[in-house]
């Protein structure tokens, strides 16, 4: 009776036991697998990383023309987007129909852009943007093919914080007389502002490392400087990664570990940004 009794009061603590370890192994794999490759890039990129480095042209064994086309083209598309995804998002929160067939396309196309294979898309901005269009291998081209990328995230994001807007905030401003732009205006797209910035950060970090939609359509060997207008080409930090490894394997792994532990930092920090800005607004929400 003794031993069914220290059975019955051991065996749940075994279970339990063992269950978390099903949990707890996976996450640590994960964990280790996740710091050894950022150990990997950063101790390899810190031998490398030096002001120099930073502010010397490409012509001289630098960089500089990499971090500034990376930056052309994070906030080009980032100005491009806004517009086009705050109008999707309020279309079809505030004025499509609520379960219509317009709404479910709409929906559904978007939900296809997010899954389309980078390549993919690269291959489309080559034959339409570089080709059809005839903007040639350009930053404009790069720009409207990371534009692809970048919409369906920003307007996801867009329209889950417009739907966080109360209900009771549009009955008391249009019992009050305002219109429906007038609410739009003064009141949802205010509130929803923290959300708009965290999609917007979140779509930047989604194509800050990028490299097979701009490889045919907005970078070029054979750049030099800085673009003087958006129908020149640009190089960019994943572009020019990819060309120091596949140019030179063997004796350029110092420079690619630089160019990583930049990509990494940038996408890291973009990210960051975004759960900051995500968690003070839900910290300073009253409703």
């Amino acid at each position: 009776m003794v031993e069914n009794m220290l059975k019955a009061s051991v065996n749940p603590c075994i279970k339990f036991d063992m269950k978390s370890t099903i949990f707890i192994i996976p996450i640590v794999i994960v964990i280790g697998v996740l710091v050894y490759i950022l150990s990997l890039i950063i101790l390899g990129g810190l031998k490398a990383l030096n002001l120099d480095l930073l502010f010397t042209s490409i012509m001289y064994g630098g960089i500089f023309e990499a971090i500034i086309g990376t930056f052309l083209l994070l906030v080009g598309t980032s100005i491009l987007a806004l517009p086009i995804s705050i109008a999707t998002a309020i279309y079809l929160t505030e004025y499509a129909p609520k379960g219509g067939k317009t709404v479910k396309i709409i929906e559904q196309s978007i939900d296809n852009l997010a899954g389309l294979p980078s390549i993919v898309v690269g291959l489309f901005g080559y034959e339409f943007f570089v080709k059809m269009l005839g903007f040639g291998v350009s930053l404009l081209s790069g720009w409207l093919t990371l534009l692809i990328m970048v919409i369906p995230i920003v307007t996801k994001a867009t329209k889950e914080a417009i739907l966080m807007v109360p209900e009771e905030f549009r009955k008391v401003a249009s019992a009050l007389g305002a219109t429906k732009w007038d609410i739009i205006r003064d009141i949802i797209l205010p509130i929803s502002m923290p959300g708009i910035a965290s999609g917007i950060i979140l779509g930047m970090a989604r194509i800050s490392g990028e490299t097979a939609a701009i490889l045919f359509t907005a970078c070029t060997l054979t750049a030099r400087g800085i673009p003087a207008t958006p129908l020149e080409p640009i190089i960019s930090l994943s572009y020019y990664l990819f060309v120091v490894i596949f140019t030179s394997p063997g004796s350029a792994y110092t420079k690619a570990y630089a160019l990583a532990t930049i990509l990494m930092s940038i996408t890291v920090s973009l990210y960051s940004i975004a759960i900051v800005v995500r968690f003070h607004y839900r910290k300073r929400k009253r409703w």
